[in-house]
């Protein structure tokens, strides 16, 4: 059981805080409910049942700093799992956003981030399905970074950066 004030990543929405633990009657029942707030979005509220392993399964505890200094660092070896046909490649990006997996989300930023320089030096830019999906992946990943460093979202890039360059 987890406890209000917990800090997690949950899937597409990035890191949030369980705000309340409250009984809910959505439809005929009422149930036990974790309700999140995304750190970054204060508008939205998310409602997860407690009774149900696989949306509680999708709460995943935020890194140490040590665990986000040494996931930046290992960005440039990470995997290209570029796929030009376009429907593959967009079921593939979609589970990726939709599990948080922080290294599947380092190789679809680390991806996208050498399609864009590639297209760019032919005039070209990333379709409007990719750059969709590289922001979701920038949200999640540099929604974190920033919560655990204690820094702006804006500086999270340059962050970055710089410390693959200093690797």
């Amino acid at each position: 059981m987890f406890s209000i004030g917990d800090i997690f990543i949950y899937g597409s929405n990035g890191v949030c805080r369980i705000t309340d633990i409250k009984e809910e009657k959505f439809g005929s029942e009422f149930k036990t409910y974790y309700i999140l707030s995304p750190f970054f979005d204060k508008r939205e509220t998310i409602y997860v049942p407690t009774d149900n392993e696989m949306l509680v399964s999708r709460l995943k505890e935020i890194l140490s700093k040590e665990e986000i200094i040494k996931m930046i660092k290992d960005i440039p070896s990470r995997e290209n799992i570029w796929n030009d046909n376009i429907n593959l490649r967009k079921e593939e990006f979609k589970k990726i956003i939709k599990s948080a997996d922080r290294t599947a989300l380092c190789s679809l930023l680390k991806t996208l981030h050498d399609r864009r320089i590639i297209l760019a030096k032919s005039g070209k830019s990333l379709s409007v399905y990719d750059e969709r999906f590289l922001k979701q992946a920038q949200s999640i990943i540099h929604g974190e970074i920033a919560l655990v460093l204690e820094m702006k979202p804006d500086e999270v890039e340059p962050f970055i950066t710089k410390t693959i360059e200093a690797a």
